[in-house]
């Protein structure tokens, strides 16, 4: 019996992950699109003039940049916490 709890717990636990992980990617791309809209809009072109796979590529190449900018601020908030917490000897 108890082993079951404990499987239905690490399931429970895996799917949690695989959803936020799905809504993280999710939002990525989201902000990749419109951020890839803003630009083509800007310099004047039409979105549906740009051939899927430059637009594909356009939008994989921003989701990488999202994803760096949001690891790296994630570490300089994880830096600053503990510089605080050090400072502060929390």
């Amino acid at each position: 019996m108890d082993s079951s709890i404990l499987s239905s717990a690490i399931e429970a636990i895996k799917n949690t992950k695989d959803k936020v992980v799905d809504s993280y990617d999710g939002h990525i791309r989201e902000k990749a699109i419109e951020d890839v809209n803003e630009k083509i809009r800007e310099k004047g072109l039409d979105i549906s003039s740009i051939a899927q796979d430059d637009y594909e590529a356009m939008v994989s190449d921003l989701s990488k940049d999202i994803r760096e900018n949001y690891a790296q601020k994630a570490t300089q908030g994880l830096l600053a916490f503990v510089g605080l917490d050090l400072l502060f000897g929390w």
